[in-house]
């Protein structure tokens, strides 16, 4: 079973927006780092305590190299690696977030935070159908994880338009999290492009 499987956090951060007057869509990832697991040793845990204070005062570098020794001190963990990977992507560094994304899978291979940005960094890289696959693997596994849906179906509308997937997880994302009346118009938005 996932560790630490109540941390998971869903944040919204801009896409990019869209030329008509619809939101624009968002991928849903952590803006914030994911909470240590309790099993990191002292030493671990005061470090990751620390870079957590260097990431919210955006001092990255200082962030990165405390996240790299706990990393390296915690190799069974996956939250220290996703959030060093977080690091990595927000300071542009993607080839390191992708490295420090095996890591953490390496550790926990079906963690869904872990998967989850793995696919987003591999869409934004370009790697569409890779993408998807991790998704729908990890959607196998936690059919609940609205995050991944959510995220799918952003894929499947503006990245490989496949029109019926985005509708199929922005509708079963919509029903899960109600109050996000955004998607509900990009639903509409969908039908209308299928003729619905």
């Amino acid at each position: 079973m996932l560790r630490n499987a109540g941390l998971i956090l869903a944040v919204i951060g801009v896409l990019y927006g869209c030329a008509s007057n619809q939101p624009a869509k968002v991928e849903t990832q952590q803006s914030k780092p994911v909470i240590a697991p309790v099993e990191l040793s002292a030493e671990s845990r005061a470090d990751f305590d620390a870079a957590m204070g260097f990431i919210k005062t955006e001092e990255y570098e200082k962030a990165i190299e405390l996240l790299s020794k706990v990393v390296s001190a915690s190799p069974n963990h996956a939250i220290p690696s996703i959030n060093l990977a977080l690091v990595y992507k927000k300071t542009g560094k993607l080839n390191l977030a992708e490295d420090s994304l095996k890591l953490a899978l390496k550790a926990e291979p079906e963690n869904p935070v872990a998967n989850n940005e793995y696919a987003l960094l591999y869409r934004k890289t370009g790697r569409f159908a890779e993408s998807r696959q991790i998704y729908e693997k990890t959607l196998e596994k936690y059919p609940n994880f609205m995050m991944a849906h959510k995220n799918l179906g952003i894929l499947c509308d503006l990245y490989m338009k496949d029109y019926e997937c985005a509708l199929k997880h922005y509708v079963i994302y919509s029903n899960a999290v109600q109050d996000d009346k955004t998607v509900k118009i990009w639903i509409a938005d969908v039908q209308k492009r299928l003729g619905h």
